[in-house]
C-alpha cells in the first residue's frame, strides 16, 4: 500500500457516517425519560418498535463479528512511508 492509497483510505474512512442503530435511539430517548432502560409497559407499537431496533441491532453483532472474523485472516501491510505520530498530553 503506497502513501496516496492509505490518504485516500483515512478520507474515506473519516467521511463516512456513524452507523445510527433504532437500538441506541431508543436507549437515548427512553431513559432520560423514564429513568428505565427499557420501557416496562409496551403498547403495540412500542412493542413493534423494540422488536425491531433488537433484530437490527443482532444483525449488526454478527455483521461486526463476520468482519472481525474475516480481518483476521489478512495478512499484515507494511506500512514503510507512514510516519508515526505520538499524542502529546
Amino acid at each position: 500500500m503506497n502513501n496516496a492509497q492509505l490518504h485516500q483510505l483515512i478520507t474515506t474512512l473519516e467521511n463516512l457516517d456513524p452507523l445510527k442503530l433504532e437500538a441506541v435511539n431508543l436507549l437515548h430517548t427512553l431513559r432520560p425519560q423514564t429513568g428505565e432502560w427499557l420501557p416496562t409497559t409496551l403498547t403495540p407499537a412500542a412493542k413493534e418498535q423494540v422488536i425491531a431496533a433488537t433484530v437490527e441491532l443482532v444483525a449488526y453483532t454478527r455483521r461486526s463479528a463476520n468482519m472481525a472474523r474475516l480481518l483476521s485472516h489478512l495478512q499484515p501491510i507494511p506500512l514503510r512511508d507512514v510516519p508515526v505520530v505520538e499524542l502529546q498530553p
